[in-house]
């Protein structure tokens, strides 16, 4: 392409051979622009443009048209420089870069215009040094265009090649009639006064005095990508905070989009089973897919590759938020249905402790003479009003999962109260000694009554099965008064806990052959609510105790 074109300038562009070669010249322009891609074929009508494009430029063309054409080709070609990063690359267009701007200064402008006189001897390099450019160019190692950048241009150095050429050719035009300069003098008047310019515009861009110079306020604009797409990301983020419902989210965020950007007239959105629409639809339509979000917009013109990848990012945005607020939903379900677990393996170990209770009164009954002892007339009439209470309470926690932990749990009582309350109740179990003595040093303090006998019980309940195995085991129940409240002691002389089991005991479920393996996790979390804290201070064979005291 550059060799037919120097062939144009050797021939001049008013003879008809001239016109013949730049005919060609441009055949070969079409074949290498980094516009449209070389195998896309071009339609009857396209093909019929570009004839009648060609002919008018041949037809008339002039040293002046074809100043402009160079500064234009320029433009091109610098625009490609800086995407290549391989040197040879570089080389060659850096290469055709200077042929163009020789042609132009030395042969196109002079010329166009006649007072632009060059000497014989710079002329005759000019003539000798292009087809010389060429050759080098011929000679240097191909290598191949990587990513795509064959077919890009940056459009900002192209032209900023093409205004500087401009000046460069018409402020020496100018400095030969202001100052009357030959044209060598001329163009290299304007090359210092245009390096002194760039100097001074290069430091007012970074001064590094303190100052933030151009080039921040340049790149705050260009860091932004529009004001309404930053609008619709404040929507959505105020959105994601305001509704928890992941479709109603996605109707509300889509409807702004199609508020927000001008771009979007309408669209549609699919997620797993729902779908919905906003907007109105339109001819050119986009679709972007993230994991199970597949959002469609329809715009008033088809999307340049620079929108399609914001409107994709955007997409992928929408989606990640969606998929947030599902899986915050999935969260607050399993939540839901993990507290309707753990209140029913809580109110199993109540309905296990009342019937510990009721055995309990059914063994008394058992002993000979025990009908018509008053002793057990007065048991009963202790008895069977707590156990009515507690399977009351019960119940209603059954009816309301949500409610199981209620204030009833936490009602303080004297400590002396609840004490003689659980000796009465349990007096029927001979191998429990409770220690008496302590109970009257507890009279001024208050304690959680439901929190205390959910513990006690889920530890008398859990000695029993462990005295299945070790009838000679014996229970001893101690109530302290500390100084921050009272404290419950637990201790049974039997074999001591296993280390594995010992380890996980109050922190989450274990495995249970007799029950869910909940209860004590369960009245070690009840206590923590209260202020009180469940711990299992002594582990060893002959001694294994629990303690519930004040959390410190």
């Amino acid at each position: 392409m550059l060799g037919v074109f120097y062939l144009v300038l050797w021939q001049r562009p008013d003879t008809w051979v001239g016109k013949t070669l730049f005919m060609a010249h441009l055949g070969l322009f079409m074949l290498w622009q980094p516009f449209v891609h070389s195998g896309q074929r071009l339609s009857v009508r396209s093909l019929l443009g570009v004839t009648v494009v060609v002919g008018v430029s041949t037809w008339v063309l002039t040293w002046w048209l074809l100043a402009i054409w160079v500064m234009m080709m320029a433009g091109v070609v610098g625009g490609k420089v800086l995407l290549f990063g391989a040197r040879s690359a570089r080389l060659f267009y850096l290469m055709a870069l200077g042929f163009l701007v020789t042609a132009l200064l030395l042969q196109v402008a002079p010329a166009a215009v006649p007072a632009a006189q060059v000497p014989p001897q710079i002329l005759w390099l000019a003539y000798v040094g292009l087809p010389l450019t060429l050759v080098v160019m011929g000679f240097l190692p191909r290598s191949t265009e990587h990513d795509g950048t064959g077919e890009v241009v940056d459009f900002v150095y192209s032209l900023f090649v093409f205004l500087l050429l401009a000046v460069l050719m018409l402020g020496s035009l100018a400095a030969m009639l202001i100052f009357g300069s030959g044209y060598i003098e001329a163009v290299l008047q304007s090359l210092f006064l245009m390096s002194l310019v760039l100097l001074v515009l290069g430091w007012v861009w970074n001064p590094h005095a303190g100052f933030s110079g151009l080039g921040n306020l340049f790149s705050r604009y260009l860091m932004s990508i529009g004001l309404p797409v930053e609008q619709w990301l404040q929507s959505l983020a105020e959105c994601a905070l305001r509704e928890e419902d992941p479709e109603q989210f996605l109707e509300q965020s889509c409807a702004e989009m199609a508020r927000r950007l001008p771009w979007v007239t309408g669209g549609e959105w699919v997620a797993g089973e729902h779908r919905g629409s906003f907007g109105l639809s339109g001819e050119h339509r986009s679709e972007f897919v993230h994991g199970t979000l597949v959002l469609i917009l329809f715009t008033r013109q088809t999307l340049s590759p620079t929108l399609l990848w914001h409107f994709n990012l955007m997409a992928q945005l929408l989606a990640e938020f969606h998929a947030d607020k599902l899986r915050a939903q999935a969260l607050k379900d399993l939540s839901y249905l993990r507290a309707i677990h753990e209140t029913g393996a809580r109110l199993t170990h109540d309905v296990k402790n009342l019937l510990q209770s009721l055995n309990t009164l059914c063994a008394a009954i058992s002993e000979p003479g025990a009908a018509a002892s008053p002793a057990y007339h007065a048991l009963l009439q202790r008895q069977l009003p707590v156990i009515s209470a507690r399977l009351s309470e019960t119940l209603n926690k059954l009816k309301s999962p949500k409610d199981a932990q209620d204030t009833t749990d936490f009602a303080a009582v004297p400590a002396n109260v609840w004490w003689h309350e659980l000796v009465q109740r349990s007096l029927m179990n001979d191998w429990i000694q409770f220690d008496e003595t302590t109970a009257t040093a507890t009279a001024m303090n208050r304690v959680p009554a439901g929190v205390f006998t959910g513990v006690v019980d889920n530890l008398i309940r859990n000695a029993s099965e462990k005295r299945l195995l070790e009838p000679t085991l014996r229970l001893r129940v101690r109530l302290d008064a500390g100084w921050q409240g009272a404290e419950l002691t637990v201790c049974d002389d039997g074999s001591a806990i296993s280390q594995p089991l010992a380890d996980n005991l109050l922190l989450r479920p274990v495995q249970s052959e007799n029950g869910l393996g909940i209860g004590l996790y369960q009245a070690a979390r009840y206590a923590e609510t209260t202020g009180y804290r469940l711990t299992l201070i002594e582990n060893r064979p002959g001694c294994v105790c629990f303690r519930l005291a004040p959390s410190a």
